[in-house]
């Protein structure tokens, strides 16, 4: 599984010198990119920023472009693995069904969170963005359709709809930036917006 490095693995002294090189020219990469946009990042930029020469970057990279898509591309699989791992057993009820989207939930605004120079570039800066976006919705569409199967969900319910629904208020959200303490709240209130609505209940 390929991740995005976070902000202190290039730190890491189990990992070589070169390892450690690679990582930080990615962090500082990434910052750089997120600042300036592709377009007006200048591979001197990221080098004087990373307080290397040139010729060290070139060692790992073969051209800005090469260290940009390494980037989008962490990102992209990320989030795809999150979606993965986020689909819902059939045999899930009552609160434990609850606690399972809400972790699901908890994943994507915390991959989306967790870097947020990565997140600008992957989720709104770049080319693939848009692409992106439909390629996860189609995963989660897909998810929701297997666990309507499953009987945990309203078989009328659209899978794509709710899809987009849920892309669109994580998109939102994300824009917005919160801590962690407000990220698990952001997490409790859409899990119960999408399991009861905003329906007022009637007495028993």
């Amino acid at each position: 599984m390929i991740t995005a490095p976070p902000p202190s693995l290039s730190q890491d002294k189990r990992l070589t010198k070169g390892e450690r090189t690679r990582l930080h020219l990615l962090d500082v990469a990434a910052a750089e990119f997120a600042e300036r946009g592709f377009q007006y990042t200048r591979i001197s930029d990221i080098v004087a920023r990373a307080g290397v020469t040139q010729p060290v970057f070139y060692q790992y990279f073969a051209s800005k472009q090469a260290a940009y898509d390494e980037l989008v591309g962490m990102f992209a699989q990320r989030l795809r693995q999150a979606i993965v791992q986020a689909r819902l057993p059939g045999d899930l009820t009552g609160a434990e069904l609850a606690s399972r989207i809400r972790q699901g939930v908890s994943g994507l605004l915390a991959i989306l969170q967790e870097d947020s120079n990565l997140t600008r570039i992957g989720f709104f800066q770049a080319d693939e963005a848009e692409a992106l976006k439909d390629e996860l919705l189609g995963m989660i569409a897909d998810n929701v359709r297997a666990e309507q199967q499953a009987g945990l969900f309203r078989p009328e319910v659209s899978a794509d709809w709710f899809a987009q629904s849920l892309m669109g208020i994580i998109e939102r959200f994300t824009r917005q930036a919160p801590d962690a303490d407000r990220q698990q709240a952001l997490a409790e209130f859409i899990t119960g917006l999408l399991l009861d609505g905003i329906r007022r209940r009637k007495a028993p």
